[in-house]
């Protein structure tokens, strides 16, 4: 069975990104709410921090999910919003490998992979583990239903 999740390092550095984005916010919040004179950049970075951090919360750690691969089945586990789906490979409708070059020698990868149930996956190469072993997985099991890039 091969189990893939974000990186310990992905996490912790969203998680970083988080503390420093609410600290600075509630600084702001404080000079908003309680100073005499409140500039105009305190409202701004309000404005603007807010709505980031909450995209990042929600995207990587509300939606944070545990895929398995294996026995012909692929299950996704939303732990923290404690939902399950289990998938069998007939219910695969397509995936694909994305590579954009990012760089000379640097190159992103991502594998997509959307079910017949309208459910779209995407798992980049630098932020999940056991990347290459889900691909091989995917090529191996079902190579038919491997997409084509136009």
């Amino acid at each position: 069975m091969i189990t893939s999740k974000p990186r310990t390092g992905t996490v912790v550095s969203f998680v970083i990104f988080l503390v420093i984005t609410a600290v600075v916010v509630g600084m702001n919040l404080i000079s908003i709410l309680h100073g005499t004179f409140t500039a105009w950049y305190n409202f701004v970075v309000v404005a603007l921090l807010t709505p980031i951090g909450f995209y990042v919360l929600y995207r990587i750690f509300i939606r944070y999910k545990i895929i398995r691969m294996g026995d012909n089945k692929i299950q996704v586990d939303y732990p923290v919003m404690r939902q399950s789906k289990k998938y069998t490979l007939s219910d695969l409708e397509w995936w694909v490998e994305n590579k954009v070059k990012t760089g000379k020698n640097s190159e992103y990868k991502e594998l997509q992979f959307k079910f017949t149930d309208g459910k779209k996956i995407d798992i980049g190469q630098k932020e999940h583990t056991e990347y290459a072993r889900m691909l091989q997985y995917l090529a191996q099991k079902a190579p038919k239903k491997k997409a084509v890039l136009r």
